[in-house]
């Protein structure tokens, strides 16, 4: 195919290249600090835009090297300006000022009884896990502000009712904070989720807090191994009392982000993915959840996509498209593990190079959750590839459209 040129486009390798060139180095300089078998060519390609940096582990050796996060080579204060989710970002400074007085803030409303907030909590649940970030976003601060309230003033007959829901509350704003790239904030939010855990001392709330502290290190560089030890730390030592529906899904959970964690680090996801499938396979016959703590995305369904997921981290497009058809879209639980799916599947047929299908199923991820797939760092890079190897008339098509709308292409 021929080579088409796209003025202004931007991808992770243009603030790579400004980054090395502040520092002073080479390009081999970087390629050897960041610890991989990376070649000068391939730090070139990576800047010049020819290859996408289609990986986490990548992602996270340049950032380590470069001594930066990933936002910062990413553009998540680009993302920040995107109007389809400002009513999220928007709140995020009153989100800050919450967790920082721990709810002693100026609020005149009544608050929600214990029952009505664990109700609008399941709600706020299913709407984060469609990913639709622009209707939870207002939702936050006064759910957090009155768990808050309920932990203060609670008596003695429903303390522990009271840290279960506070607990569930910052646990959800956690997991919203950093799929919107906000990780130190969302830090803070998982670490009142442990706090809440600690309180009510049920296995659930326990894994869903560690489970949020390690998706989080994640994100980070030279954070990898602590988040291993933290989900499998916390999985050791719940392991024996797993026995409700709510232990099971947040344990399992727990293997599946250590499964992650182990590709992202180079090493075998299998033993982890096993044990999530055998977690998965208990879930009917368990008894109903004592605590409020959930993840309902965990299932056999989910299972299969992290296994997708590993592999692909792995760069493993091979395998990611032989696994694919033994899911349908429609088991998996929500429209976030929907679009999660067709993202694999189109990273997998980018690194075959078969851009047109690929093109097609980040489409399909797009139309499932829009507010995620678009600001994705790995739809982004992607995409921006295509547009600089398609055809012309590939990009002035659906791609060029879906170009501007994850902002690969100023608008």
């Amino acid at each position: 195919m021929g080579e088409f040129q796209v003025d202004e486009d931007r991808y992770v390798g243009q603030q790579v290249r400004v980054l090395r060139r502040r520092r002073g180095w080479s390009q081999q300089m970087l390629a050897d600090r960041t610890g991989l078998d990376l070649s000068r060519g391939a730090i070139a390609k990576y800047e010049n835009g020819e290859r996408p940096v289609d990986s986490r582990r990548t992602l996270l050796a340049l950032a380590s090297a470069l001594g930066v996060t990933v936002g910062d080579l990413t553009g998540h204060e680009q993302e920040k300006l995107d109007p389809a989710t400002a009513e999220f970002h928007m709140v995020v400074p009153e989100i800050e000022t919450v967790l920082w007085t721990q709810g002693n803030v100026t609020d005149t409303r009544p608050p929600h009884s214990l029952d009505e907030l664990l109700a609008l909590t399941r709600t706020a649940t299913k709407i984060r896990n469609d990913c639709d970030y622009a209707t939870l976003g207002p939702m936050l601060v006064p759910m957090l502000t009155d768990a808050y309230r309920h932990v203060r003033d609670c008596d003695g007959t429903s303390v522990e009712r009271a840290w279960d829901a506070f607990g569930t509350v910052a646990y959800g704003v956690a997991s919203a904070l950093r799929a919107r790239g906000y990780h130190a904030l969302a830090w803070t939010a998982a670490q009142e989720a442990e706090r809440a855990a600690r309180h009510v001392g049920e296995p659930a709330p326990l894994a869903a807090a560690a489970f949020s502290q390690g998706q989080i290190m994640l994100s980070r560089p030279g954070a990898l191994p602590a988040a291993l030890a933290t989900t499998m730390g916390t999985a050791e030592k719940i392991a024996a009392d797993v026995r409700t529906v709510g232990d099971i899904e947040t344990y399992g959970m727990l293997h599946l982000q250590a499964s992650m964690v182990a590709a992202t680090m180079g090493g075998d996801p299998e033993p982890h993915l096993v044990e999530a499938a055998e977690q998965a396979s208990r879930l009917d016959s368990a008894p109903s959840s004592t605590s409020a703590s959930r993840n309902d995305s965990f299932g056999a369904a989910n299972v299969g996509l992290w296994r997708m997921s590993a592999a692909m981290e792995r760069r493993e497009p091979g395998e990611v498209l032989a696994l694919a058809p033994e899911l349908r879209p429609n088991d998996l639980p929500n429209e976030g593990r929907r679009a999660q799916y067709f993202v694999e599947i189109g990273r997998a047929l980018a690194m075959q190079r078969n851009y047109q299908d690929s093109l097609h199923m980040l489409l399909r991820a797009e139309h499932a959750a829009p507010q995620h797939v678009r600001n994705m760092t790995a739809v982004r890079e992607i995409v921006g590839h295509m547009m600089r190897k398609a055809r012309k008339d590939l990009t002035t098509g659906e791609l060029g459209k879906f170009a501007h709308r994850v902002g690969v292409v100023p608008s």
